[in-house]
């Protein structure tokens, strides 16, 4: 190790703190009336003061302890209110539900007025099937698509179709052939999908 090496130059070392450093840093004295023993915990001061706190020694940290009420003033009104809102940390909040279903209707219908070729600002695809009165979601679409409909199909249009389509595709009904065995898994997927969604 060389001692007149530049390295050296960088090097800061922490000067000893002088006595007035050293009595500030010091222990305070409990605030407590009366009591000038060292204070070793701090105790907060209330509602309305935070990051505001007390310094008590042990014995008076704990009587104040004992005696703290942070809802102390608020009405039971104001204390369930405070309650309630401290589960959600005293953010903003809205029901789910009918408002909330609503909502999102309202929004796949403005969502046909904008123009995305790419999908890119909507996760599905927003098409109104206009005899069955309700908006498709895109796995809908798709769904009508491996039958062969139309988005504008009838239930029971899907309903006969898929009948037609499983005697058809089915191993039975071409001497026990599999080659048209991952079609109809497609086929009975996609019907699957419908009914789940209430489409049929």
């Amino acid at each position: 190790m060389k001692l007149d090496s530049k390295i050296f130059d960088k090097i800061r070392i922490k000067k000893e703190p002088s006595a007035k450093e050293k009595a500030e840093a010091a222990v305070k004295p409990c605030e407590w009336p009366g009591c000038d023993k060292p204070a070793r915990h701090r105790a907060p001061k209330g509602r309305g003061n935070d990051g505001q706190y007390w310094n008590y020694c042990t014995a008076h940290v704990q009587e104040y302890n004992k005696g703290y009420n942070y809802f102390e003033g608020m009405d039971d009104t104001a204390q369930a209110s405070f309650r309630k809102e401290a589960q959600t940390g005293h953010r903003p909040t809205w029901k789910l539900g009918q408002s909330g279903a609503a909502y999102v209707g309202a929004q796949r219908r403005q969502a046909k007025y904008i123009e995305d070729p790419l999908n890119i600002l909507l996760k599905a695809k927003i098409t109104t099937n206009a005899k069955h009165g309700k908006a498709l979601r895109r796995n809908e679409v798709e769904a009508l698509g491996v039958l062969g409909l139309p988005e504008d199909a009838k239930p029971e249009e899907v309903k006969s179709k898929y009948k037609l389509l499983v005697k058809r595709l089915h191993p039975d009904a071409n001497q026990g052939s599999r080659a048209n065995e991952d079609t109809l898994k497609a086929v009975i997927k996609a019907y699957d999908t419908l009914r789940s969604t209430g489409f049929c």
